[in-house]
C-alpha cells in the first residue's frame, strides 16, 4: 500500500498534515516565547508555581506510561518494568533506546 492510498483512506491530505505540523510548531514556539516573556515581567517564579512546574515531568510520564501499563500488551508492560529498573543506572536516552528496541523486537517476533 502506498502512502497516498493510506492518506486518502483516512481522510487526511498532505496539506492537512502539513497544516497540523506547522500549527503545532507555531503553538509550541508561542508557549515557549510566552514563558520567557512572563519570566522577564515577573523577575522570578513564585515558589508555588516553581513547585507546580517541578511536578510536570512526573505527571507527563505517568500520563504516558500508566495507560500502556494497564491496557497494553505484555511486551509493553515488560519493557516498562525493565526501563524503570534501568533508569536507576543508565542515562535517559539509553533507557529510551533499549525500551523501544525491546518492544520493536517483541512485535517483530509476533509476541
Amino acid at each position: 500500500m502506498n502512502g497516498e492510498a493510506l492518506l486518502s483512506d483516512t481522510g487526511w491530505s498532505i496539506g492537512s498534515i502539513w497544516f497540523v505540523m506547522l500549527a503545532a510548531g507555531a503553538l509550541t514556539y508561542l508557549t515557549r516565547f510566552g514563558g520567557h516573556i512572563l519570566i522577564s515581567l515577573l523577575g522570578t517564579i513564585p515558589p508555588r508555581a516553581s513547585a507546580a512546574l517541578d511536578a510536570v515531568p512526573a505527571a507527563v510520564m505517568t500520563a504516558i506510561v500508566a495507560p500502556v501499563l494497564v491496557s497494553g500488551d505484555w511486551p509493553e508492560r515488560v519493557a516498562i518494568v525493565v526501563c524503570l529498573i534501568l533508569s536507576l543506572r543508565l542515562p535517559l536516552i539509553a533507557v529510551v533506546v533499549i525500551g523501544t528496541a525491546m518492544v520493536a523486537g517483541a512485535r517483530a517476533l509476533g509476541l
